[in-house]
C-alpha cells in the first residue's frame, strides 16, 4: 500500500476556521500525487511523458508510490518528493524544459494537495521530433 499524508482539515488552507462539524482527516495518497504530477508535467510545452521499461517498471510496480506511468512519489508528513520520466520534444533545450517542468509540478502539487514538494527529479529518456509521441521504450 502506498504511503499517504494525513492532514487535519482545521484550519483550512485559506486560513479560515472550518466549522467543527466538518473536522476530519484528508489523506492524499502517492497515487494521487503521481496523477497530479503527470498532468502538471504534460501542461509544460515541450514535454511528453513516457513509461518506464524493463527493471524500472517491475520495481515501480512492487514499490509504493510508483507505477509504470513514468512517475513515482514518496509522500511523508506534509512533504513529498517526485520522480518523472519524460521525453522532451526535439529541438527544445532540455535543461530549460526540465526546469520549467520542475517549477510547474511543484506549484501544481502544492496547489492541489497542500503538500510541500521537496524535490522533483527528472529523467529525460527520449528526444522525439515535435509532434511524435514516444512509444515509452528506452533503447
Amino acid at each position: 500500500m502506498a504511503q499517504a499524508l494525513t492532514t487535519e482539515t482545521t484550519p483550512s488552507t485559506t486560513g479560515a476556521e472550518v466549522p467543527p462539524t466538518t473536522k476530519g482527516r484528508t489523506v492524499v495518497g502517492a497515487g494521487a500525487v503521481v496523477a497530479i504530477a503527470r498532468r502538471a508535467a504534460s501542461e509544460v510545452e515541450g514535454v511528453e511523458l513516457v513509461s518506464r521499461s524493463g527493471l524500472g517498471r517491475l520495481l515501480s510496480d512492487l514499490l509504493p508510490g510508483g507505477g509504470a506511468s513514468g512517475a513515482s512519489a514518496q509522500v511523508g508528513t506534509g512533504v513529498t518528493s517526485i520522480e518523472l520520466h519524460l521525453s522532451v520534444a526535439w529541438p527544445r533545450p532540455v535543461a530549460e524544459v526540465a526546469a520549467a517542468t520542475r517549477t510547474h509540478v511543484q506549484a501544481r502539487v502544492h496547489e492541489l494537495t497542500g503538500y510541500r514538494v521537496s524535490e522533483v527529479d527528472i529523467v529525460v529518456n527520449d528526444l522525439p521530433a515535435t509532434g511524435r509521441r514516444s512509444s515509452g521504450r528506452v533503447v
